[in-house]
């Protein structure tokens, strides 16, 4: 409800960006336009483009700004490159659901779902190349390049059980974190921000993004029924994440679920064994606590900028991820 109340405030610059999303995927070929309605009616929360909009609004962007100005389409692109990787990612991972819906590469089939992300970065490129300002060219291209590098770092240490936290933080801040943190200097740049702010927008969406990526890692270790989310697919995936790279420095717990994680292929009984023991054990409360120091940092980076309502909106956000 919190983004909701809070969309609901910001509901004409919101709207901006809905256009603007529609611009930039638009297509004359039906199969683009059936799957990208496909994705529409299944997408996540919009926290990306709410990020974007709100530090613009943080740095003076007023509520009845022209459907032209360029942070809306910027907003859009950004949501659009991560649409590009969640469809990416499905094939990546063969997953056949997300967000409780079927993905594009398990109703249709992967080389379309490759192909359908494909376009999706292209038009990305394409709309930020036609909003000509430098800074925001330099910093989606670099986020590109990490992002990838992100997902490709995740792939080198699949299946290895002796990844330590700083690799970890490593992986997250390239596949999660910079994006988050392009959302928030995007905001600052196209709002005509000093250098000075846009660093402090970027690094307090660099600590959200990483605080969103571990509490989502998080999540995957809590019961179903609490979270509303499938447990344990990390697991099956063979990611060894923040509760897991915790659990396994202690040496008994490491001897007692290292053989289950090695298998060549779990049981639901296998899984579970490895939750019950992460979780028993408290850490996943280790971990929280270490979500909510990058919490604690975002919040106290945030607070060095004016105090506005917007400010007060990221604030919401800030509490809303502690609610785990």
């Amino acid at each position: 409800m919190v983004l909701h109340d809070i969309k609901h405030k910001i509901s004409p610059l919101m709207q901006n960006y809905i256009a603007a999303r529609k611009k930039i995927t638009d297509s004359e070929i039906p199969l683009i336009c059936q799957i990208h309605d496909h994705i529409q009616n299944h997408k996540g929360k919009q926290l990306r483009p709410l990020l974007t909009i709100l530090s613009a609004c943080c740095c003076g962007l007023p509520l009845n700004a022209a459907p032209s100005h360029p942070v809306f389409l910027a907003a859009a692109a950004i949501e659009t490159l991560h649409t590009s990787t969640l469809v990416h990612d499905d094939v990546i991972d063969e997953s056949d659901l997300r967000r409780g819906a079927k993905t594009v590469n398990s109703l249709w089939n992967n080389k379309t779902a490759v192909l359908m992300g494909d376009f999706f970065l292209a038009k990305v490129m394409k709309t930020i190349n036609d909003i000509d300002n430098k800074h925001l060219t330099e910093i989606i291209n670099n986020a590109v390049i990490e992002m990838s590098e992100g997902e490709l770092l995740q792939q080198q240490y699949s299946g290895h059980y002796d990844i330590d936290e700083n690799t970890y933080l490593q992986i997250i801040s390239k596949k999660t974190a910079i994006l988050i943190a392009v959302c928030c200097e995007t905001g600052a740049i196209l709002a005509n921000a000093e250098n000075s702010l846009r660093q402090t927008f970027r690094a307090f969406g660099n600590e959200l993004g990483i605080a969103f990526q571990m509490r989502d890692d998080i999540i995957d270790y809590l019961s179903s029924q609490k979270t509303g989310k499938p447990t344990g697919n990390d697991i099956r995936e063979r990611k060894c994440t923040l509760p897991l790279i915790l659990a396994l420095k202690n040496n008994v717990i490491h001897n007692k679920i290292l053989p289950l994680l090695i298998k060549e292929s779990f049981s639901d009984n296998d899984i579970n064994s490895v939750i019950d023991t992460v979780t028993k054990d408290g850490y996943l409360e280790i971990a929280r606590t270490k979500m909510l120091n990058r919490l604690d940092n975002a919040s106290q980076i945030l607070s060095s900028i004016p105090d506005t309502p917007y400010r007060q909106n990221l604030n919401e956000i800030i509490c809303l991820l502690k609610e785990i």
